[in-house]
């Protein structure tokens, strides 16, 4: 393993590279990518030590970190009479010793010669950067041995290369050089009957008789009628569906690559493909996605019987379940990065928002937030809706807690600044599970929200005493203890 250097294969935006190695000066830390130094990156030592390019990697490069401690520089100046201290020894030392490994480890990876042999030991690496040949005993690039064997498989051979002494010799007498044996096989000395049988031609047959006066070029063939002598040729679009067999076109007859998007159907409603690229499998594509499928979806493994569905993107992603039955509903699974770039699991309802409540007035206590609306804003207590137009601390999601009149409603608290939000957008999309890891203090933690839980207080019920209108196994909240119960309670 390299002790002064060490590379990596970059992923896509890659910016961190740890390395192990000792060295004097942060200038003797060298980054290049594919080959070429960088200097826009800066040398993190802590937790671990690790360069930190400016700007990320792209996927594939080839990031080498290495040190160079510059041989052309002294770091340590002794002079007559001065006192030696151990650092400036242990410094001088470092110096002589790094470049020492850093010369070792290149000579141990350079060409060289063998042990025992009259030839250099290529240590099973390629040689790059090579010109082509140019005298006799130059080694030849594989660009250069590529040419020269190309121009032989496309039939650039010099005129007059091959000689009747290259081509095979024919044992006997009137004999022709042919193939009777199949496809693919080698050529052969055909006897006669063998000939008869090419063409098909009856032992002892006579030349037939009659004289051709005209020929005619059929369907999809130019260049008749010919009386005297010519040439038929396909025409220029004689080929269609008529001059095509069934299952004719095999794929060996299709050129890789040949068939394009732009050559399949945009309105088959089995497989469509339109323009954009867009997909539609069983209905055509309306454009708005990338893939539309009508019909059910399996997804099947048989390899390590694990299938599975993987949902990748910077800004999070979701699933969407959209019941678009009368009273249905529509639900997003979903794994989004909140504003301190935290990711949770979240199970989200999806709802059309309404219209915009001017608010007219603010009045808060500790906990609560009262706001009036200039008309009657049509509210209930548990519904969602947009606050804008405050403090940023105020211009949140909130959930309406109580609702003491026609033209008020009340929230909890978000902020102490009187920049009080100007309009609601009741919008009862909302979040009522969130699932995300939490690190603090060294520690990690699974934090869990359960939002619109039923209280017992609601609707006029008594704290304490679980609402009668919970339906079985659903959860409500006891606010005398603020502890989460299950209806019906189970008692032991």
């Amino acid at each position: 393993m390299a002790n002064t250097y060490v590379d990596y294969t970059a992923t896509a935006s890659q910016t961190d590279f740890a390395f192990s190695f000792d060295y004097l000066e942060d200038e003797h830390v060298t980054v290049s990518i594919d080959g070429a130094a960088t200097t826009d990156f800066s040398i993190v030592t802590t937790p671990s030590t690790k360069i930190v390019l400016d700007t990320g990697a792209t996927a594939g490069q080839v990031v080498r970190v290495a040190r160079y401690s510059q041989p052309d520089q002294n770091l340590v100046d002794f002079v007559n009479g001065s006192v030696l201290t151990e650092s400036e020894l242990d410094r001088a030392y470092l110096h002589n010793r790094y470049l020492a490994e850093e010369s070792a480890e290149q000579n141990d990876v350079s060409l060289r010669v063998k042990e025992g042999a009259a030839g250099w030991d290529g240590l099973n690496k390629r040689l790059l950067n090579l010109a082509n040949p140019v005298d006799d005993q130059d080694a030849a690039t594989k660009d250069y041995v590529d040419d020269v064997v190309g121009s032989v498989a496309v039939g650039t051979l010099p005129d007059d290369s091959v000689t009747y002494a290259k081509i095979q010799e024919v044992a006997g007498n009137n004999v022709l050089l042919g193939n009777d044996n199949g496809t693919n096989q080698n050529v052969q000395e055909l006897t006669a009957a063998e000939v008869r049988t090419v063409l098909n031609v009856a032992d002892g047959a006579t030349a037939n008789t009659g004289t051709v006066t005209s020929v005619g070029s059929g369907t999809g063939l130019t260049g008749g009628p010919i009386t005297g002598s010519g040439t038929l040729s396909i025409d220029n679009g004689g080929v269609d569906e008529a001059q095509l067999a069934d299952n004719a076109v095999t794929a060996n007859k299709i050129d890789d690559n040949a068939v394009t998007s732009g050559k399949i159907s945009a309105t088959d409603t089995n497989f469509n493909v339109t323009a954009a690229g867009k997909v539609g499998i069983g209905k055509v594509n309306s454009g708005a996605y990338r893939l539309e499928i009508d019909g059910d979806l399996l997804v099947q493994d048989t390899g390590d019987n694990f299938p599975a569905a993987i949902f990748s993107g910077s800004g999070g992603s979701a699933i969407q379940l959209n019941d678009g039955s009368a009273d249905g509903q529509v639900y997003n699974i979903s794994s989004n990065p909140d504003s301190a770039g935290r990711g949770g699991f979240a199970v989200g309802h999806i709802a059309s928002a309404g219209a915009a409540l001017t608010i007219t007035h603010v009045s808060s206590t500790a906990t609560l937030s009262t706001f009036s609306t200039s008309s009657a804003h049509g509210l209930t207590a548990g519904v969602y809706g947009q606050l804008t137009g405050g403090a940023a601390d105020w211009n949140q999601v909130v959930e309406v807690v109580d609702v003491p009149s026609a033209t008020t409603f009340v929230v909890s608290k978000l902020s102490s600044s009187t920049s009080y939000p100007t309009t609601l957008t009741p919008n009862d999309s909302y979040v009522p599970l969130l699932i995300r890891r939490h690190e603090e203090s060294s520690v990690l933690y699974s934090m869990i929200k359960i939002l619109g839980l039923p209280k017992d207080i609601d609707n006029g019920g008594s704290a304490g005493t679980q609402p009668s209108w919970l339906e079985a196994g659903q959860l409500w909240i006891d606010t005398t203890d603020n502890s989460i119960k299950i209806y019906p309670e189970v008692t032991t």
